[in-house]
């Protein structure tokens, strides 16, 4: 399963990502591990989970949600 990547973040050696992905003939959003294995090649890990992507504005709002309550807005200040 693997589709178009929506973001990316390298951590330890590894790399999370979100996607969008078809797998038997369903969509769906996608965030899992990735590693390279012996050869260098980037595989799927079994770390990871999927969700319907419909349900993907919701998490898209549960951010914004919570940025708006806890970064703050404007320029950042050296006080």
């Amino acid at each position: 399963m693997s589709g178009a990547i929506l973001f990316e973040h390298s951590y330890r050696g590894n790399i999370w990502r979100l996607e969008v992905a078809e797998h038997n003939g369903r969509t769906f959003a996608n965030v899992r591990k990735w590693y390279r294995d012996g050869g260098g090649e980037l595989k799927p890990a079994r770390e990871g989970f999927t969700f319907p992507l419909e349900r993907l504005g919701e998490v898209s709002a549960g951010i914004e949600a919570w940025r708006a309550a806890n970064v703050p807005v404007g320029p950042a200040t050296d006080s």
